[in-house]
């Protein structure tokens, strides 16, 4: 029964309606498995994501409380390093004139440095009579005695909340000493005085819920500033007892409650944390609106894949049937077939591969491909076994004029390199092939028999990397290149000079052979030209060029033999010489 369905509605179904039957599957599945995972993991994701968004704004918040109090702290460092009030505060016996100086003092750092939220600020001398006040300046006996507990615990420097006046108000209070010229001493306590809520105010909320639900704490864990909630004393006991001091920068973890949890910012440089209850419950609003947002975006893009698949699977059933009638046209036998672009993905790269196997079949079959390769067989032979009879003339008038000059020793090298050379080019073994130590040899006794020949008018430069030595190459490649050299690129010329070079290419998958010289050079027209031989002549069109091995008999030779992986590049200019360099496998068989 299985196999009679899998049969049915897998094997013999088409490609169009099995890919809009897995699309539809994988669309079931996935709506249920996100619906299943919203459903055990939504409300914690998106609790985590407002805890989250809170503490960058309690990061911020506890930043614009540093910056404000940032701000005070400027002024009262400069008042305590003012050094003419410390002047008149040294002094024994202040005097209505120091007084009214030290006013004057005060009033010019406030109207450059007016720190706003500012309630008070007055300076206190220490050890002097009651009489001696001002608006700036009182007296410590008279002072309000809530804030002098501070004082005379010396709590210089650190901001403390405490209730001032008639109307009990409540304030952030910091005092600052000022010391005598000489630093031995407290001549004085100035005391600031903040209304805290232009201090610890608000800059944002969080989300849609307001920011009343905050508080600070110092690096004590005490209650500073702020509404309380149910749990706001069981959270600093927490603190206190897991914490005891909360330095600066040391991360605090969520303390977590029935309802809800409190998360805590960094310290700021003036010791403060931020600290604000999250309700649980002010999720559900958020949960309810995530569902819906994802259940409408489920059904677009359910509807949206559904015809993004329809269009699809109809191009693609459209262009296979293209391509499958191809095949059974081959398959009958008819090898004229029409072209198509049918795109540039998977059906049609395999319609063009297989249009173009078609096309290259038939072509073969019309070229009778067997006599084909016996022809290119039969030239590639024929075109190794080449050689210049003008050389063969040449080299013997030499022998001949060595001996007329009495030179017979010379004479002979010549004889016996010619000897040499003619025995190598005659000598078909292997095909042909031969070590790249074998063909150099060669050149080098055709370079000898040219330079005894011509004397002064080249010299010849020699850098072999041995390690190419053993590898193998095709006959009667080098030598053409040292012969053009010297009959095209030194006519009318002496004293020139010929580089051969053969090195491993960077890759060492290849030999680089590289043939320069400093001749006459070719023009542009007549390097183009040369290119394009190169690159458009047939292989075995050589009616005019029958009488030499040039550069045309070897390039084709050379795609004979090793196909792409075979590349020539010639550089040329007027005056400027020739650089032709070859590059063939590195091959050892």
């Amino acid at each position: 029964m299985k196999i009679n369905f899998y049969h049915r509605y897998i094997n013999n179904t088409k490609i169009v309606n099995k890919f809009l039957s897995i699309i539809v599957f994988i669309l079931l599945v996935s709506i249920v498995i996100v619906n299943f995972y919203i459903k055990q993991n939504a409300s914690s994701l998106i609790t985590q994501e407002a805890k989250n968004t809170t503490k960058q704004l309690l990061e911020q918040y506890v930043d614009n409380i540093n910056y404000k109090l940032t701000t005070f702290n400027t002024t009262l460092s400069s008042l305590s390093s003012n050094m003419n009030i410390k002047n008149i505060l040294d002094n024994e016996n202040l005097t209505e004139t120091d007084l009214d100086h030290i006013n004057q003092e005060f009033q010019q750092v406030l109207n450059n440095q007016f720190p706003y939220g500012l309630y008070s600020i007055s300076l206190y001398p220490l050890g002097y009579a009651e009489h001696l006040e001002s608006s700036f300046i009182k007296s410590i006996k008279t002072a309000d005695a809530n804030w002098l507990p501070y004082f005379k615990d010396n709590y210089y420097g650190k901001y403390f909340i405490h209730n001032e006046g008639t109307f009990d108000v409540k304030l952030l209070t910091v005092l600052k000493p000022i010391y005598s010229i000489n630093g031995d001493y407290i001549t004085a306590v100035i005391k600031l005085s903040l209304f805290p809520e232009k201090v610890f105010r608000s800059i944002k909320s969080v989300e849609h819920q307001s920011m009343d639900r905050l508080f600070i704490i110092n690096k004590n864990s005490d209650y500073i500033y702020g509404n309380t909630f149910t749990d706001t004393n069981q959270y600093l006991t927490y603190l206190k007892e897991n914490y005891q001091y909360l330095y600066s920068g040391t991360n605090v973890l969520d303390y977590q409650t029935t309802n809800g949890c409190y998360i805590t910012s960094l310290a700021s440089t003036n010791g403060y944390r931020a600290v604000y209850y999250f309700s649980y419950e002010d999720t559900a609003e958020s949960l309810q609106s995530l569902n819906h947002t994802i259940t409408v975006f489920i059904l677009i893009l359910i509807l949206l894949i559904c015809i993004a698949a329809s269009l699809i699977s109809i191009s693609i059933g459209k262009r296979m049937q293209m391509v499958i009638n191809k095949v059974n046209e081959v398959s009958r036998g008819n090898l004229e077939l029409e072209k198509s672009d049918l795109g540039k993905d998977e059906i049609g790269i395999f319609d063009r591969t297989f249009s173009n196997m078609v096309i290259q079949l038939k072509k073969l079959i019309e070229d009778n491909y067997i006599s084909e390769m016996k022809k290119k067989d039969a030239q590639f032979m024929a075109l190794q076994a080449q050689i210049n009879p003008h050389f063969l003339f040449n080299s013997l008038e030499v022998v001949n004029s060595l001996i007329e000059t009495e030179k017979s020793d010379i004479a002979m090298i010549v004889n016996s390199k010619l000897s040499d050379l003619l025995r190598y080019c005659i000598n078909h073994s292997s095909a042909g092939i031969v070590s790249v130590q074998e063909e150099i040899d060669y050149m080098c006794n055709y370079v000898y028999i040219q330079q005894i020949r011509f004397r002064d008018k080249f010299t010849f430069h020699i850098d072999i990397d041995e390690n190419c030595l053993n590898f193998r190459i095709i006959k009667l490649v080098f030598q053409p290149f040292i012969e053009n050299s010297i009959n095209h690129g030194f006519a009318g010329k002496s004293n020139r000079n010929i580089w051969f070079s053969v090195q491993m290419s960077s890759s060492q998958n290849d030999i680089e052979i590289r043939i320069k010289d400093d001749g006459n050079g070719l023009t542009i027209d007549k390097l183009n030209y040369l290119r394009n031989e190169l690159e458009v002549k047939p292989l075995f069109d050589f009616k005019s060029k029958n009488d030499s091995i040039g550069i045309l008999n070897i390039h084709h030779r050379m795609k004979l033999k090793y196909g792409d992986q075979y590349r020539i590049n010639i550089d040329s200019a007027p005056e400027k010489g020739m650089c032709i360099m070859l590059t063939i496998p590195a091959q050892t068989i």
